[in-house]
């Protein structure tokens, strides 16, 4: 959660704040659905609403298009996360979505966004505005749980640096943070905010992976389910034991037959 350089916002006022006020109540917010209607404007100045969007997992990007800093390397860095992106094709199985939280963006300034982190002509990935930004803005990020502030002194907003996954249906599935990600993590967002299509199909392989990694709240990661190798493991090594000693025994009890006769 670091300040990025950009431009000040007029209706912005300095503040003083404990960073922490930025973090998000993922208990709160997990699970709420987005206004499907909230209407919008491309790079290219075509008006669109959300729910274009929807029908299939949306990742979401909260930027400001001035930003220099963290807005562009998250961006980039997502560019480039999702070119390793093997299980899922962006498009086809997902899409992505940066909008600004800059009340003075425009679609110009999302034009320029998108070509400065190189992802202006990639098939489903958007890059807009919101089209009544005054009323929008705030309840977009409120929705979410996305804080920020005007630092006076840094001439630039302080946010969280977080990827938001929604369901197809548009419901907050997921919230990745930091400033680089890897296509391992996507993939497990993914499959997190399609489960319910997932667990439907044949995909064993799907399944079995969302099972075998666990979210981290804490860090906000994924980490191996460890509990559950674990589990798993002691299981397979009680079931080896009764097998051996039933082997052995039959062995012995053979022996003894053997012996007798």
């Amino acid at each position: 959660m670091s300040p990025a350089a950009g431009a000040p916002n007029a209706k912005s006022t300095p503040s003083a704040f404990d960073p922490k006020v930025l973090q998000i109540d993922e208990a709160r917010h997990l699970g709420t659905p987005l206004d499907d209607q909230l209407e919008l404007v491309d790079a290219t100045g075509r008006p669109f609403a959300l729910r274009e969007m929807l029908g299939k997992p949306l990742v979401l990007v909260l930027s400001y298009y001035s930003c220099d800093g963290s807005c562009t390397i998250i961006n980039q860095q997502v560019a480039e996360a999702v070119m390793a992106v093997r299980r899922f094709e962006l498009g086809r199985d997902y899409r992505l979505l940066t909008v600004s939280f800059d009340r003075q963006d425009s679609s110009e300034a999302a034009r320029g966004f998108a070509l400065k982190t190189e992802a202006g002509a990639w098939e489903g990935w958007r890059h807009a505005i919101l089209a009544n930004r005054e009323r929008d803005v705030p309840a977009l990020t409120g929705a979410v749980g996305f804080r920020y502030f005007w630092s006076q002194p840094d001439r630039a907003f302080v946010h969280p640096n977080v990827l938001i996954f929604l369901t197809p249906e548009g419901r907050i599935a997921r919230y990745l943070y930091g400033t680089a990600f890897d296509a391992r993590s996507i993939e497990l967002a993914l499959i997190d905010a399609d489960w319910g299509r997932i667990a439907n199909s044949a995909s064993i392989i799907d399944m079995m992976t969302g099972v075998c990694f666990s979210y981290n709240y804490l860090e906000g990661k994924y980490q191996p389910n460890y509990p559950l190798w674990i589990g798993t493991g002691s299981l397979l090594f009680g079931v080896s034991l009764m097998v051996l000693g039933a082997v052995m025994y039959r062995r012995k009890l053979g022996r003894a037959n053997h012996v007798s006769a």
